[in-house]
């Protein structure tokens, strides 16, 4: 039952282009994570949210062992540009988190 519920879901996903919405996001996260790292040196992971088609929000997490002397600016700034450059749709809110890992 399971089983034919998810397949029944992914044909109704795939014919709306969820499916591939979701994976072209995926690859723009990367991009987005390879601009930063190509011009600053950091890692960064990159999530998203769509709501009805429409990109709400991405965020671009930092770790704080790499970025602990940087500001916030610039931080958002690294964002922001690496955004603009890789995505075609501009997100409605940009949230810039930086992520500490226990004994870092």
């Amino acid at each position: 039952m399971k089983s034919a519920l998810s397949l029944a879901l992914l044909i109704l996903f795939a014919g709306c282009g969820l499916v591939e919405d979701v994976k072209g996001m995926m690859e723009k996260a990367q991009a987005v994570s390879k601009a930063i790292k190509d011009k600053h040196g950091w890692e960064t992971q990159v999530g998203w949210n769509l709501n009805n088609g429409k990109l709400t929000d991405v965020t671009v997490l930092f770790q704080s062992k790499e970025v602990r002397e940087q500001k916030v600016a610039v931080l958002e700034g690294a964002a922001a540009e690496a955004v603009a450059k890789t995505l075609t749709m501009k997100p409605e809110t940009l949230i810039v988190q930086i992520v500490s890992q226990p004994g870092n």
